[in-house]
């Protein structure tokens, strides 16, 4: 523990001294720390990661997330955030998984996650009008699927259905910010969610009735987004 606390508090100390490296202009002492609220947009493209049948048979999907952040000290926001995500099915992936020839249509199965919690984002550089950052944070995920009906030449073979999943759930991220006035800032990220418990199986929807159901596992969300934030 002590060789990980050395490192960390001199990276605190220096902190200061490395800011005023990157600092502005006088006349730009707008941007030597961010107002203490502000509120976040966010777009980006969702990544199914895990588990193994999310991560093959399911679509990107195109996270919206909005937040609200509040600004502690220059070095460090608090935000509370909420994502709502929708997962398409990949047609002939899931055809492939099924493994019945002639499959014509494969309908429903969608996936809709929502997320929301609290993070904590660290600002090494506020005097810097373009900076990195890292974030941190947990909240909870509540995720439910359409139910699947699978016909071949018009005859329903498989009709499945998932149960809702829900639990706990950790993030992190890592992002660079633009300043682009006094009031308004954009900045790009990439997001890892990982969702605790297992009560999560997509795989149910795609199973034959003769198969077992699908023991449950953690979701696993990746996405790149591209936000926007404002002043208030």
């Amino acid at each position: 523990m002590r060789r990980i606390l050395i490192p960390v508090i001199a990276l605190l100390l220096l902190l200061p001294a490395v800011n005023s490296v990157f600092a502005q202009d006088e006349e730009e002492l707008w941007l030597r720390s961010p107002l203490k609220f502000a509120l976040s947009f966010e777009l980006g493209i969702g990544m199914p990661l895990g588990p193994d049948d999310f991560n093959d048979l399911w679509n990107a999907s195109f996270p919206v997330t909005i937040a609200f952040g509040y600004a502690v000290i220059p070095y460090l926001e608090v935000k509370g955030w909420l994502t709502y995500s929708s997962w398409g099915m990949s047609g002939i992936p899931a055809k492939e998984k099924i493994g019945v020839p002639g499959v014509t249509t494969i309908d429903g199965g969608g996936i809709k996650v929502v997320m929301y919690g609290v993070s904590v984002k660290v600002n090494p550089l506020p005097n810097s009008r373009m900076a990195p950052y890292i974030e941190i944070g947990g909240g909870a995920y509540q995720a439910s699927a359409d139910n699947l009906t699978v016909t071949e030449d018009g005859q329903v073979i498989i009709s499945n259905s998932m149960d809702d999943a829900s639990g706990g759930l950790v993030t992190g991220a890592f992002g660079m910010q633009y300043g682009i006035n006094e009031r308004w800032t954009a900045y790009s990220e990439f997001n890892y969610y990982y969702g605790l418990g297992d009560s999560f199986a997509p795989g149910n929807l795609l199973r034959d009735s003769n198969d077992p159901e699908v023991e449950g596992s953690s979701i696993q969300i990746g996405s790149i987004v591209l936000g926007i934030a404002v002043g208030l």
